[in-house]
């Protein structure tokens, strides 16, 4: 039985499902290679995170009952193990993050900060975007703390760390609700998070990167850099919708602004006016743009968090006076009215 499909470059006809911890780390080595390089696609690229994620779910499945059942939190839902694993196959979505993770060390590291501490808030079951950095930093230059709401994940996710050897590298695992959770050591470098679903809806990203930031020193990195979410028209006949007026743009400074507003916690975000102008066969989206860090940008239709998503509101042609704001607690996500 093999690893995965012979189509895999890195995989021969004779390799067998149980390999050693010496082989199943050199390939992931070979793999990690491959996403952080430096070009936007390249031909080893989609195989290498393929074959990431194939040999991860083969050699530490996940259980059937219960992995595409979502964790409902107060500010959104914490996905299943199955989609958290899935999210992963998404070739410039898992390049853009692990890289902007890499790099983003490999600054801290230039700066003579040693060992660089990462808060990696959402793992899912494999802690898929810290791998590549597992593989090619040693753990006296980078050390992790990992957050999991899901215990299943935490289960997997030890088992990854205990079958590949990595516990030098890993300070501490905490399962927690990210939203929720009391930092005890504000000595951190960098938060990566990747909680999120187009247009910042139904999943926790914004409550998370808020707590944590709320807790942080000012000089954190925090990837994703950006998340602009657009109001935008589209007419489905033209190659990609106009942006009409930015809504939220997601960042530090953006952060630290919402964080002084509300100092007890209880998010609020400001209503946006916009005025539009629809013409027939014109409909209304939030459209999301995402800056991981310099370099390592997502865009209209490069991964499932750059697809459009359709605003609710009546289908009214012509010039309409609109408010726009983003809400939390409960699901997240942008309320649209008309005033």
């Amino acid at each position: 039985m093999l690893l995965w499909k012979r189509t895999n470059p890195y995989i021969t006809e004779k390799t067998p499902l149980l390999k050693s911890k010496e082989e199943l780390r050199a390939l992931l080595l070979q793999f990690s290679k491959a996403i952080i390089r430096p070009e936007s696609f390249h031909e080893e690229l989609a195989p290498a995170i393929m074959g990431c994620s194939d040999l991860l779910t083969t050699h530490f499945a996940l259980r059937e009952e219960g992995a595409r059942t979502h964790i409902k939190t107060a500010y959104g839902n914490a996905i299943g193990t199955f989609w958290a694993a899935r999210c992963t196959r998404e070739v410039l979505r898992t390049q853009r993050f692990s890289r902007a993770l890499y790099t983003a060390i490999a600054n801290a590291l230039s700066r003579h900060k040693k060992p660089v501490h990462v808060l990696y808030a959402g793992t899912g079951p494999y802690a898929t975007l810290a791998l590549p950095a597992m593989m090619l930093f040693t753990p006296d230059e980078v050390q992790f703390t990992f957050l999991e709401i899901n215990p299943e994940s935490i289960e997997v996710l030890n088992q990854v760390i205990d079958t590949l050897e990595l516990h030098a590298y890993v300070q501490e695992i905490h399962q927690c609700d990210a939203t929720q959770w009391q930092v005890p050591n504000p000595a951190i470098d960098i938060v990566i998070s990747e909680t999120m679903y187009k247009a910042l809806k139904a999943e926790p990203q914004v409550a998370i990167m808020l707590n944590l930031a709320s807790q942080l020193p000012a000089d954190t990195v925090f990837l994703p850099e950006e998340i602009t979410v657009s109001l935008s028209k589209w007419n489905n006949k033209d190659s990609e919708p106009e942006k009409l007026a930015e809504l939220i743009r997601f960042n530090k400074a953006f952060m630290q602004s919402v964080i002084h507003n509300c100092p007890d916690k209880n998010w609020v975000f400001h209503k946006k006016p916009v005025q539009v102008n629809l013409l027939e066969d014109e409909q209304l989206y939030y459209t999301t743009d995402i800056r991981v860090s310099e370099g390592n940008d997502l865009t209209w239709n490069e991964s499932s968090l750059n697809l459009p998503e359709k605003v609710k509101i009546a289908d009214t042609k012509g010039i309409r006076n609109l408010h726009c704001q983003y809400h939390l607690p409960g699901t997240p996500g942008f309320q649209t009215t008309e005033v």
